[in-house]
């Protein structure tokens, strides 16, 4: 299995490439090769990736909640925060979400949702083949996980991308350990990522 670090500094470079270059390329190609290790190399992630009708339900009401809330708490917040708009445009620049079309960056989402997934909240996270406990020793887990995946996205030179990454990687990672699967995570982050990047920008 890759460690903490490995995964960080995998993450970092891929990150500070898009943060240069607008450019994907190279932190989609790494994040395949890591997902793919894992899946192939892990039976305990394979495991994870059985798909069964409760997992995908929860999948679904996770990723409309957290689409929900998005839409539903931007405006307060944009009121409460004036320099959020202006920052929200500027990470949409810096992922050069206009610079690709639909198709090909719905493609790129579905992809990068799925094998962030498979790399951040596999095996590092508690819980398989079933409901796993969240209990505090599992809480923590799940929040240094989060911190960590969002200082991953950093050298991107976006605060805000850092701050969302932080905070919807604890909703995933939760998701992840109360369905002792990697479907709801993989679910709701795809959906997440093609409301926001895809179907209706916020800025």
């Amino acid at each position: 299995m890759m460690s903490k670090g490995q995964r960080l500094a995998t993450w970092l470079l891929g990150f500070f490439w898009v943060g240069r270059t607008g450019s994907w390329a190279p932190l989609t190609a790494l994040a395949v090769l890591v997902a793919a290790r894992l899946v192939l190399g892990d039976p305990g992630t394979r495991r994870l990736l059985r798909p069964r009708p409760r997992d995908l339900a929860l999948g679904a009401a996770g990723g409309a909640a957290l689409v929900g809330a998005t839409y539903g708490l931007y405006g307060p917040l944009a009121q409460a925060f004036p320099a959020l708009p202006g920052a929200t445009r500027g990470l949409y620049g810096v992922l050069n979400a206009g610079g690709y079309r639909p198709v090909t960056l719905g493609a790129l989402v579905l992809l990068m949702s799925a094998c962030e997934e498979v790399a951040w909240r596999g095996r590092t996270l508690p819980g398989a083949a079933g409901a796993g406990r969240l209990d505090r020793r599992a809480l923590l887990r799940v929040v240094g996980l989060a911190l960590l995946y969002g200082a991953a996205s950093l050298p991107s030179g976006s605060l805000l991308l850092g701050a969302l990454s932080s905070g919807c990687g604890l909703a995933w990672g939760l998701l992840r350990v109360a369905g002792g699967s990697l479907w709801p995570p993989i679910l709701a982050h795809a959906a997440w990522d093609l409301a926001v990047l895809v179907a209706w920008p916020l800025a």
